[in-house]
């Protein structure tokens, strides 16, 4: 600015003089007004750097200071947060079935009479001929019976081996003794005697075989079978046959290295209630939150499915599908996680109970399998399948009734920047309106009581408290409703008005409250309640203060930045302040220069009186003071920050005065500029 104002200065000194040969010097000073403001009252409210100060104005022009501020916002997020961990079950393989081992063997009548000398001859296929008794026609034959589709070897701790035999010859047969050994070891699994088996019959036997070994390779000894004589001439049929079938069922297994089938373990159908205090919901949405499966399985192919049908997204109930867990190595578990935002979930228990619907009880499904992989696999009893569920949810919203909790908020303590300017002296006001507005957009009626509502000022230690009738009083909360089920909530609102003169005066930097919040006082009502944790109860602060008051020595601080080192090219030789004081109020001022790091480097004003305006017999001002301040010899480098100390003192020290609106403070600041040109 300095600059522009040199080049103006110049310019026109050069036109308004006629130009010579040799260039003259002279030596020139101008004083030029270089800022101006006016203000009034509500200009200087909206300079406060605060967004919850403004102003206002009453039909008489009076001003009043209005502050507000949120000074409670309760947080019911952990009311109705479901925490928990549920379903914890252990499952072991002795639970785990096997389909029932089934092989059969055929030995034809042709094939028996193809053993015998002649036999073709003597009984052709077709022909009608008595069959002679045929003693030993099996000795010791040895029959392959091949396993490994089911099995490689399997240890039981149960199990059932039964041999059936259906003799289809015209003929019966008798005096037959069969044994199941493992080709392995040659160890005997069971041996069956048949006496006799009549022609067109079939009969059976069965063994226990638990704590047997059983291997996939097995082989059936026939150690021997008489072919009884006919009973008169039969047709010979060589098709005709002896079907044996060897049956393993009933299998409890030990170990087992065998292609699984898919088997269930387990069908856990339950209830579960969660532990919500007095809280009773029939319903919530969920906001966020998750439900995780934890899962430890020894098994090398174990799966599981979870389901919960009361928890549903646009209709469609939530299902785990098919959890494919791997076979654990250490003590870590697996963990699914299940994200439910934006879920529904039913409160009631399981869709028509007995008993009728309940509260906070979901009904859950779990079903642990061994699952098919089409490979072998070795598994034994100590194997096992271990899991819980992890619950964690927060609602968006929950339905039902919210109990008759207590909720306790502070003692907490609110700063208010206010007065954050004044650093001494005393102010009586006429009046200050305190009011506490209190907003429920719970769906529950609630009882509000404060033990404790002051101001404090922490720098001097004083503190006033709110009139003692509004401390330990109950005011009554209204609940919210619904817009037709639904948001948006239209809120009641409480408010408490009290005179704050007292708790103002001490020019507090801090509100201090402490109340409890009584939820459902009267119990449960006709009415669900309902709460939307994101629009709790509020309570907001608005203090109204007419400036009608009576100031003795307030004293104002204010430190600004400023750079007012002096221009190389224009001299600043000295400065002028005019002000036109138009409010009802005298001041004395002191500015001091400051470097960047506030060491003060000269006093550029001290103790300059500012006479108030002049005002009528009603301390109403009529016409401005006007001072005008000198400052000269006065070096500005280095000067960074200015620092303003004012103390204001009302016209009347015995009688409050009024700040209108019409009230202005006219400030110019001009300046004196040295140069000498022609050099």
């Amino acid at each position: 600015m300095k600059k522009l104002l040199y080049i103006i200065i110049c310019s026109t000194l050069l036109y308004s003089c006629k130009h010579e040969l040799e260039s003259p010097t002279w030596e020139t000073e101008m004083i030029v007004p270089i800022a101006h403001t006016k203000m009034n009252i509500s200009n200087m409210i909206t300079e406060v750097d605060s967004s919850n100060i403004s102003s206002n104005i009453d039909s008489d022009s009076l001003v009043s200071l209005i502050f507000s501020q949120e000074i409670m916002d309760m947080n019911f997020d952990t009311l109705v947060k479901i925490d928990a961990i549920t379903d914890e079950q252990t499952h072991t393989l002795d639970s785990a079935s096997f389909a029932d081992v089934v092989i059969a063997d055929t030995a034809t009548i042709g094939e028996s009479i193809n053993e015998i000398p002649l036999g073709t001859i003597l009984l052709p296929n077709g022909s009608t001929n008595s069959i002679p008794a045929i003693p030993n026609i099996a000795n010791e034959d040895t029959i392959n019976i091949d396993a490994s589709e089911y099995f490689e070897t399997m240890t039981l701790h149960e199990g059932t081996l039964t041999v059936e035999l259906n003799n289809g010859y015209p003929t019966d047969i008798s005096n037959i003794s069969l044994s199941l050994i493992n080709a392995t070891n040659q160890s005997t699994i069971a041996t069956f005697p048949f006496p006799v088996v009549p022609s067109g019959s079939t009969v059976s036997k069965s063994e226990s075989i638990a704590g047997q070994t059983i291997d996939d390779n097995i082989f059936a000894i026939l150690h021997n079978m008489d072919i009884n004589a006919s009973n008169g001439p039969v047709l010979i049929d060589y098709s005709d046959a002896i079907i044996t079938t060897i049956t393993i069922s009933d299998l409890g297994i030990i170990e087992a290295t065998a292609i699984f089938p898919e088997q269930q373990l387990t069908e856990t159908l339950k209830e579960h209630t969660f532990d919500l205090g007095g809280v009773q919901i029939n319903e919530i949405g969920i906001k966020k939150g998750t439900v995780t499966v934890n899962v430890l399985s020894t098994l090398p192919n174990g799966k599981m499915i979870y389901n919960i049908p009361s928890l549903k997204k646009n209709g469609v109930s939530f299902t785990s599908g098919d959890m494919i867990i791997p076979e654990a190595t250490n003590t870590d578990l697996t963990s699914f996680d299940f994200n439910f935002e934006g879920y529904v979930l039913d409160l009631t228990g399981q869709e028509n109970r007995l008993g009728g619907d309940t509260v906070n009880t979901i009904y859950t499904e779990s079903y642990t399998f061994i699952d098919y992989t089409g490979t072998l696999e070795t598994i034994n009893n100590t194997d096992s399948f271990y899991s819980y569920i992890e619950f964690d949810l927060t609602p968006e919203y929950a339905i039902g009734y919210l109990g008759q909790d207590v909720i306790e908020f502070g003692p907490d303590q609110q700063e208010i920047n206010i007065f954050d300017k004044i650093s001494g002296g005393t102010l009586s006001l006429e009046q200050a309106n305190l009011s506490l507005l209190i907003e429920n957009f719970i769906g529950a009626d609630a009882d509000l009581v404060l033990n404790d509502f002051n101001t404090s000022n922490t720098i001097t230690g004083e503190t006033a408290s709110a009139n003692a009738s509004i401390i330990g009083n109950v005011y009554n909360i209204n609940r919210a409703t619904l817009t037709e089920g639904s948001l948006p909530i239209n809120p009641t609102k409480t408010e408490i008005i009290l005179n704050a003169k007292e708790m103002m005066e001490i020019f507090p930097n801090h509100i201090n409250i402490h109340s409890n919040l009584y939820l459902n006082p009267n119990g449960e009502q006709s009415t669900s309640d309902f709460i939307y944790p994101e629009f709790p109860i509020k309570a907001s602060l608005s203090l109204d203060v007419p400036l009608s008051f009576i100031a003795n020595n307030l004293i104002f601080t204010e430190t600004m930045n400023a750079d007012l080192s002096s221009d190389d090219e224009l001299e600043v030789d000295e400065l002028y302040i005019t002000i036109k004081n138009g409010f009802p109020l005298n001041s004395i001022i002191d500015v001091v220069l400051l470097d960047e790091y506030n060491n003060i480097l000269d006093t550029l004003i001290d103790n300059k009186e500012i006479i108030s305006g002049n005002t009528n017999s009603e301390n109403r001002v009529i016409s401005p003071s006007e001072t005008i301040i000198t400052i000269t010899n006065t070096s500005y480098n280095d000067v960074r920050k200015i620092k303003i100390i004012s103390n204001f003192s009302t016209a009347s020290l015995t009688e409050h005065i009024n700040i209108y609106s019409s009230y202005t403070l006219d400030v110019t600041l001009s300046a004196k500029f040295r140069k000498i040109l022609g050099e």
